[in-house]
């Protein structure tokens, strides 16, 4: 219907002008025929149509939850089947066509088997399976889901009520026409006429030629040119989304001449929004499918995939074409199903509906490479198109949360380094053999790495781990059955014997871990030679004793042995070495607490120039306490080295040295400076620089009157943050000193790589350099090249005046030492500083030739 004045041609057939004219009874019969024809391909009994009439007229209020609509069945069979094809309710005349022994024998039945073929030539397969030749007339029922049948056999008389076939179209939104070939004349049913009406078509248009006049020229055209089995179809799209279908076809006489064209009219737009909205929705769904990261998969009731998206494909590394038909077992990584099951554990059935679906938190599934993924699955039952079922599944992959939750239950109790157990569970298992029987036998080996800062300091941390994991599988490979190795921390190891009887007794088991660890390590391709100091305690005989206390026992035998021994020593956990540890204990939470108090003092050892002016002053600091009174440095010292309070005994020190220093006198225009030396506060740490501008600035300090002295190792291989710390602090003033130079690990050649302005002689070389020629050579090596590199020298331990002579005769530019003072406090930097300068033997020398 393009084109409303389309004009048919000439032929055979003649088109005389159109002009409805009221029909015939005969015309009505033969109408009703086609309609009946064209919209339900077959022929319809007349109990058929009254039957559709009152199923229309029943489904027109909503029938009760869960119950078959109450709908008087026809005389001639009929049926009710729901959308899955099962019979839900049957008449009597339909049992007894099918041979049932009562109505009831056919609820549930499957239509594809108890009608065979279409529905214009079906079979009826009776109880006994003998074949009625029938033809079937379907209505569905709007609203409730159900189709109505009407069952009638083939010689039943044909015949129609046209009342309830106009009811049919009606409901179905259908309309007719037909167009007598002999006449010209064109009929309309009233429905069409309502049809017409109600979409807004004139179907006569003013001036121009009926609607329907396009099929009538086509099928003519098509008669005209001998097509026997002519038919035309066209869709007529109006305004505002409607649409209608038009079909039209030939009717001829039992003798095959044409008779009439017969139309129907339907009204298909809900139908086509529907449609529409489906398509949409699942190009919707579909580019969703696409772009969410998760796998997505349809699984067909066998447990075969039947479609995925490409999160699906990209998860498991297989290409759709190939994943497709691909069973749920062989995607498991899980072992075959138990049981005899057909399906894995995480696929089972349970109703359709997104409510009734599940969960699995984890489920292994095999990628193509044949590596496991991990997944948490979300699985649930959805309706496939036909009738039947589909599992829906989405896979979320969870490996990396598996692992890190597998690193959180680890991280408790294994070292992550060397994958060896850690102090927490070494703990728990010495508590556990305590408990036992055989508690007396239990003994704990502590071995703790000998100077194994060099290693870091030398090759780097990524050597030092290296070779942290090295001595952990030794150990792991080599301690005798009934030992267990930990890592208690940095470098220190603890060996946990469940009965050392076994391993020939605790004094054979301390050697024998001192032994493991006492070996030749090849790291970055450089062999390191290792030792260890160790440290045993075995269970008291009597008194109660838990993990902790047998730890600490282990670890203050070996500190005992640390300290009586240069290297690879072996310590026992007596009463004397267990009190000993205790008092450290105690020293070590005192000494925190003088700390945060202020509790501690500070002396000053001054340094002098050869004239016995004062240069600076280097701060010592001093701890009187309360009830010990003074304990001396080499007491308290080594107590906050092993507890990790050096950085903030550091810390102290620098704050309170450059507060006390900022209030000295000027001595002819200059003031003197004050030295800090930093064992815990180094240059690496990444709060270096702000440490030491804060307590200058707090204190109000002049920057060039702070020296920072630096042990030699903690100068070597510094870190590019660290030197540009040091070269800002040395652009705003503050000199770095490098002390006790010379009894580290470096040549002499390393001074020139040290990032330091001034060179601390130790008092080792001082000590012997007016009789020993060694000293003097070392002493004189020292000056000479600090002085050719444009730094500055400082002897220590100056304590005769031969000493002075021969080290100012070298080159030495101050002098440090008992000889020109003792160390005081604050009051006495001031006094010194008042009187201008200290005696010397140069200037001593002076004054007795005035």
């Amino acid at each position: 219907m393009r084109e409303l004045g389309h004009r048919l041609g000439d032929g055979p057939v003649v088109e005389p002008p159109i002009q409805p004219h009221s029909g015939s009874d005969a015309v009505l019969r033969a109408d009703l025929h086609r309609e009946r024809y064209a919209a339900l391909g077959a022929e319809v009994h007349p109990e058929a149509a009254r039957f559709a009439s009152t199923l229309a007229r029943a489904v027109s209020e909503p029938p009760e939850r869960d119950r078959v609509p109450a709908v008087p069945l026809p005389a001639e069979p009929a049926l009710l089947h729901d959308h899955d094809g099962r019979v839900v309710r049957a008449n009597e005349a339909l049992a007894a066509l099918a041979g049932a022994s009562d109505t009831a024998a056919l609820v549930g039945a499957r239509m594809h088997r108890l009608l065979v073929g279409p529905d214009q030539d079906t079979r009826l397969v009776r109880a006994d399976g003998r074949l009625v030749p029938v033809r079937a007339v379907r209505w569905p029922l709007p609203g409730v889901d159900l189709t109505g049948v009407v069952i009638v056999e083939r010689d039943a008389a044909p015949g129609v009520d046209p009342v309830w076939v106009a009811e049919l179209e009606r409901l179905a939104r259908i309309g007719t026409w037909s167009f007598d070939l002999a006449t010209s004349a064109l009929e309309r049913s009233e429905t069409l006429h309502e049809l017409y009406g109600s979409v807004g078509i004139d179907p006569d248009g003013a001036g121009s030629q009926p609607i329907e006049a396009e099929q009538v020229a086509v099928l003519c055209a098509e008669l005209r040119a001998g097509n026997t089995t002519a038919d035309h179809h066209v869709e007529l799209q109006l305004p505002g989304d409607r649409m209608l279908s038009c079909r039209a076809q030939v009717e001829r006489g039992p003798d095959g001449t044409p008779l009439r064209l017969i139309g129907v009219v339907h009204d298909v737009s809900a139908e086509r929004v529907s449609r529409f909205r489906v398509e949409r929705s699942g190009r919707r769904f579909a580019d969703l499918m696409a772009l969410v990261p998760v796998g997505v998969a349809l699984l067909d009731p066998a447990g075969r995939v039947v479609d995925a998206n490409e999160g699906m494909c990209a998860l498991l590394d297989v290409p759709l074409e190939r994943l497709r038909g691909t069973a749920a077992t062989a995607l498991s990584a899980d072992d075959a199903p138990a049981g005899g099951a057909a399906q894995p554990e995480w696929l089972r059935p349970v109703p359709r509906g997104a409510r009734h679906g599940y969960r699995v938190d984890s489920a292994p599934l095999r990628r193509a490479d044949g590596t496991t993924v991990w997944c948490e699955l979300a699985v649930s039952v959805t309706e496939a198109d036909d009738g039947g079922f589909l599992w829906l599944v989405t896979c979320t992959d969870v490996s990396d949360r598996r692992r890190a939750a597998e690193l959180l239950r680890s991280a408790g109790t294994v070292d992550e380094l060397t994958r060896l157990p850690n102090r927490a569970a070494g703990l728990e298992l010495v508590d556990r053999l305590l408990a036992g029987a055989d508690r007396e036998r239990v003994a704990v080996v502590c071995g703790d790495l000998d100077d194994f800062a060099r290693v870091n300091s030398s090759l780097g941390h990524d050597a030092g781990d290296d070779l942290l994991v090295s001595l952990a599988g030794r150990l792991q490979r080599e301690l005798p059955f009934g030992c267990t190795a930990a890592r208690l921390g940095a470098d220190e190891f603890v060996v946990i014997c469940a009965d050392h009887a076994e391993v020939g007794g605790p004094d054979l088991l301390a050697r024998t871990v001192a032994d493991l660890l006492r070996t030749t390590i090849t790291v970055h391709g450089r062999p390191v030679q290792m030792t260890a100091t160790v440290g045993l305690a075995t269970p008291v005989p009597t008194g109660e004793v838990r993990a902790a206390d047998l730890l600490r026992f282990a670890e203050a035998a070996m500190h005992d042995a640390k300290r009586r021994q240069a290297r690879g020593g072996i310590g026992i956990a007596t009463d004397g070495v267990v009190s000993s540890a205790t008092k450290a204990l105690e020293l070590e939470a005192e000494l925190r607490a003088a700390i945060a108090a202020d509790g501690l003092v500070l002396d000053y050892q001054p340094v002098v120039a050869p004239d016995g002016t004062m240069i600076s002053a280097e701060a010592l600091v001093r701890w009187p306490h309360p009830e010990r009174g003074l304990i001396p440095p080499s007491d308290f010292l080594p107590v906050a080295q092993r507890s990790g309070l050096l950085r903030e005994l550091d810390l102290w020190v620098l704050r309170a040295a450059t507060r006390e220093a900022a209030a000295w006198p000027e001595y002819r225009g200059r003031r003197c400076a004050v030295a800090v030396n930093l064992a815990g506060l180094l240059p690496g740490d990444p709060g270096f620089r702000a440490a030491v501008s804060d307590a200058v600035s707090d204190a109000g300090l002049e920057w060039d009157r702070l020296v920072l002295e630096l042990v030699e190792t903690s100068l070597v291989a510094l870190p590019p943050h660290a030197l540009a710390a040091m070269a800002e602090l040395t652009e705003r003033g503050v000199r770095f000193a490098v002390d006790d130079f010379g009894t580290g690990y470096s040549s002499l050649a390393r001074l020139k790589e040290l990032p330091a302005q001034t060179v601390k002689v130790d008092r080792a070389f001082v000590t012997g350099i007016a009789d020993d020629p060694a000293d003097f050579a070392v002493a004189r090596a020292v000056v000479d090249m600090a002085r050719a590199m444009g730094r500055t020298t400082v002897a220590e331990g100056v304590e005769t005046a031969e000493q002075f002579h021969v080290l100012r005769g070298i080159g030495v530019d101050a002098y440090q030492g008992w000889l020109f003072s003792r160390p005081v406090r604050g009051e006495g930097v001031r006094e010194v500083l008042a009187r201008g300068r200290l005696a010397t033997p140069a200037s001593a020398a002076r004054s007795s030739r005035v």
